[in-house]
């Protein structure tokens, strides 16, 4: 008889413990505020680039619960870029005649991220500048930043809604 009493109060504090984890577990308290949605856009001008140079330029928008996937995220000096969440133009780009790229987001996202990657292989400096708008507001302005010959310039920023 003993046992089977004993049993009972190890079964009751299982089930207790096991409800106080639950109701613990699921409080609201824990869940974080919604961030504010933020718009971006992102403009890039880069002049004396050459085919042997190497120049990277790298946009990304997304949200908390990846709901970015199946709709437009990008455009890049107008045209849409689809559903893809991370855009770029690289050294073939700023070839031609453009020389400036505009990245927008077509809607407004959790957070967002941009990388500048600009190494001058040879020759003449290479001409690089960058500003990012968030919400319309300038964040990071980067002008005329030369980089020369035989060196590199990597820049990584990130933006989220406050």
């Amino acid at each position: 008889m003993g046992t089977r009493k004993a049993k009972n109060i190890v079964w009751g504090l299982c089930l207790a413990a096991m409800v106080s984890v639950v109701f613990t577990g699921c409080s609201k308290k824990d869940d974080p505020a919604p961030a504010n949605k933020i718009t971006i856009k992102y403009t890039v001008t880069a002049t004396g680039v050459t085919a042997e140079d190497d120049v990277e330029i790298w946009a990304n928008a997304g949200n908390h619960d990846a709901s970015q996937y199946g709709a437009s995220v990008w455009k890049i000096n107008g045209a849409d870029q689809g559903n893809a969440d991370d855009v770029n133009v690289d050294e073939t780009k700023f070839l031609g005649a453009t020389k400036t790229y505009v990245f927008e987001t077509v809607k407004s996202f959790d957070f967002g991220s941009l990388s500048v990657a600009v190494s001058n292989r040879e020759g003449a400096p290479i001409i690089v500048s960058y500003k990012a708008e968030i919400n319309g507001t300038v964040q990071t302005n980067a002008q005329n930043i030369s980089v020369a010959a035989g060196t590199r310039h990597d820049k990584q920023f990130t933006y989220k809604g406050q």
